[in-house]
């Protein structure tokens, strides 16, 4: 069980916000998988997935027990979710990556042992050699941070761009690419 108050977040799935096109169905499935240790560990209280129209995301949302938003404007699913939330942090997710093992360790350590107001950047895994040597230029796959923050984000939505507008720490932990 989590050690202080706000050591629960609440978790915003984005499946439709890939660049070369919204993330499959089984991607976002695999993406919600990834989250239950630390659903079970009493760290995630809440989730809500969006998505675009006819790509079925509503049964896996039900499925999940999650909320579920369905529209093809990320920005604008975004701030519905924002208003959903039970949560005063949030983490964002995008539905391509799925987080690794230790995730939910390091994120009850963040909670514990820190104010938890610095947002958090989740990197992919490293992908090439430049990316080994310099894991900041893997991309964002997704943001811890305290909602009030998150509410501010402009029509041109871009996890990358967030993360270095919002200038938050790297987890250690990563979250791997769904192939």
């Amino acid at each position: 069980f989590p050690l202080c108050p706000w050591s629960m977040i609440s978790a915003i799935i984005l499946a439709n916000d890939r660049i070369d096109g919204p993330a499959r169905a089984d991607f976002t499935a695999r993406c919600l998988g990834s989250l239950v240790e630390a659903c079970v560990q009493g760290l995630v209280a809440d989730a809500v997935l969006i998505g675009e129209p006819d790509r079925h995301l509503g049964q896996i949302a039900e499925d999940a027990g999650c909320s579920f938003i369905e529209t093809a404007n990320a920005p604008q699913g975004l701030r519905e979710a924002l208003a959903q939330v039970r949560r005063d942090h949030v983490l964002l997710l995008s539905a391509s990556y799925a987080v690794e093992r230790g995730f939910a360790d390091e994120l009850d350590e963040l909670f514990a042992y820190d104010a938890g107001d610095a947002p958090r950047t989740l990197r992919a895994t490293p992908h090439s050699f430049a990316t080994r040597l310099l894991p900041r230029l893997s991309k964002s796959a997704g943001i811890i941070a305290p909602r009030r923050i998150l509410t501010h984000i402009d029509s041109s939505f871009d996890m990358d761009r967030l993360a270095r507008k919002l200038k938050g720490a790297d987890l250690a932990t990563r979250a791997r690419r769904l192939s």
